[in-house]
């Protein structure tokens, strides 16, 4: 079967499970035909990301883009009416017209490689694109709505439910972010399904035991450095184990808008040689420091708009790799954590 994947930024580091899943399709025997509105924002890969047999396409410059746009209208081929529709009811803020006009370069090149069904993650910029795809061209889609993207980003329940209305199904990562979604876009509820996100268990060869020693205890957690990934409450819980004279050490993978305010934190409670600040990082990186820790921590929790981590993938790869995890009662992760 040839399946087509839309998104909105491809690659990002920290969206293993995409890779996971499309890689996983391949290894079955499906052709992926992959998309994205954008390129990275970095040119760090993970490794596995090599046996990614489809090439990635990204959606043009502007000037190409308005050549199609032209080539649309004479043709009768562009959404007219469902571009005015989206900019009286959505506004300006929501970019209808450049949302149709990178859709026409998406149906050219699901059009012309015969792809019968296409896929977006996350409820955002891809989404939108995608209801003009399949205005266009009748090509439908579906949706994974991961936590985030419909919680905050989006920021309108109305085009969220429009979203889902035009999807064929929507897929929610956990039953919590399935509950809620359902609960905002009631119409389309008997089309939200559970699809808990998986990992490719060949990547997380299971450590030696230990023996003890009396050196620190290690702990490692992951994540962007953005408020609902509750970094600032990890350092404030190791501030409270050095203030009892527990030795450890602790070691945070990622990088993001707070890594200033955060190692500010770090500096006012005197824990520069306990909390180490990695940065980004590739897969087989964070897998040697899984190896190497002894304890996976994530300190999840809402930040000021209601976003906040639904399901963890990194979790599941902790617990893959038969680490202990202490974390939060947030979202999606008591169905991970027990």
């Amino acid at each position: 079967m040839r399946l087509g994947y839309l998104y909105s930024r491809y690659p990002v580091l920290s969206q293993t499970f995409c890779d996971a899943e499309m890689l996983e399709l391949e290894r079955r025997g499906h052709e992926i035909v992959l998309a994205s509105l954008y390129p990275p924002k970095t040119p760090l890969r993970h490794e596995y990301l090599a046996k990614l047999q489809a090439p990635i396409r990204y959606a043009p410059s502007s000037r190409d883009l308005d050549k199609l746009a032209r080539k649309a209208k004479r043709l009768g081929r562009w959404p007219n009416a469902l571009v005015s529709r989206h900019e009286n009811k959505y506004g300006a803020d929501y970019k209808a017209a450049l949302r149709a006009r990178n859709a026409l370069f998406f149906v050219e090149l699901f059009e012309r490689e015969h792809v019968p069904h296409f896929h977006v993650h996350f409820a955002n910029r891809a989404a939108h694109t995608a209801v003009f795809v399949k205005a266009i061209s009748g090509i439908p889609f579906s949706i994974t709505a991961h936590g985030q993207d419909f919680m905050s980003d989006l920021g309108n329940d109305e085009l969220l439910r429009e979203l889902c209305a035009s999807a064929e199904f929507v897929g929610a990562e956990t039953d919590y972010s399935r509950d809620m979604l359902a609960a905002r876009c009631p119409e389309s509820r008997d089309k939200i399904f559970r699809v808990y996100n998986g990992i490719d268990l060949t990547r997380f060869p299971i450590a030696q035991a230990k023996q003890h020693s009396v050196g620190p205890i290690r702990f490692l957690s992951t994540g962007r450095l953005v408020p609902f990934k509750g970094f600032d409450i990890l350092i404030d819980a190791c501030a409270q184990l050095h203030n009892r004279a527990l030795n450890f050490a602790c070691e945070i993978i990622g990088d993001g808008p707070l890594r200033t305010d955060l190692a500010a934190r770090v500096a006012q409670h005197n824990l520069h040689e306990r909390i180490h600040f990695a940065g980004e990082q590739s897969q087989n990186y964070v897998l040697r420091a899984l190896r190497n820790s002894d304890i996976f921590v994530l300190a999840s929790a809402p930040d000021e708009r209601g976003a906040s981590d639904i399901f963890p993938t990194v979790i599941a790869e902790a617990m893959a790799s038969e680490k202990p995890v202490v974390s939060t009662t947030v979202a999606g992760i008591p169905e991970l954590v027990a």
